[in-house]
């Protein structure tokens, strides 16, 4: 049985500045089949929209349960906060 959102404790893997290494750990992510959940600071999700990136960071959110194993598979490939 798939657990309800409200039943999932969501900590954040990484903060970002850098459109690019957004995409990299997103494409990490969904290659290895982790949810996540892209957090962006003040007006960035506006600025996304309209530009395709922000300005004010985004913070990378993923489930208790997947947090080493996402945090392993940036490290393996030398993206470390």
């Amino acid at each position: 049985m798939d657990k309800h959102i409200d039943e999932v404790n969501l900590v954040k893997l990484r903060s970002i500045t850098n459109e690019i290494e957004l995409g990299i750990i997103k494409e990490i992510l969904e290659d290895n089949k982790i949810p996540y959940i892209v957090k962006d600071y003040g007006p960035g999700a506006h600025m996304r929209i309209i530009s395709g990136g922000s300005i004010f960071g985004t913070d990378v959110m993923v489930s208790e349960e997947d947090i080493l194993k996402a945090s392993d598979l940036l490290e393996s490939i030398n993206i470390e906060e």
